[in-house]
C-alpha cells in the first residue's frame, strides 16, 4: 500500500525563484484563517534551495449570507 499523501501537499507546487525549476510544498501551517505559510524545497540537486511562500484570501467571487455548520 502506498503511504497517505495530504491533497494539499501534492498539489502545492511553485516554481524556485533561483532556478525556475519545480519546488515541492514541504509544509505548511495557518497563519491566519486566511493565510497559508508553506515551505517549499527546490527538486534540482544543484540548487535545492528552501524557501517559504504565502497563499491568502484577496477576495470572493461568491459570498454566502448566512453559513451554517454541517
Amino acid at each position: 500500500m502506498a503511504p497517505s499523501t495530504k491533497p494539499e501537499e501534492v498539489l502545492a507546487m511553485f516554481h524556485c525563484p533561483l532556478c525556475q525549476h519545480a519546488a515541492h510544498a514541504r509544509t505548511s501551517r495557518y497563519i491566519t484563517d486566511t493565510t497559508k505559510e508553506r515551505y517549499h524545497q527546490c527538486q534540482n540537486v544543484n540548487c535545492s534551495a528552501t524557501f517559504i511562500t504565502y497563499e491568502s484570501v484577496q477576495r470572493y467571487i461568491v459570498k454566502p449570507g448566512e453559513v451554517h455548520a454541517v
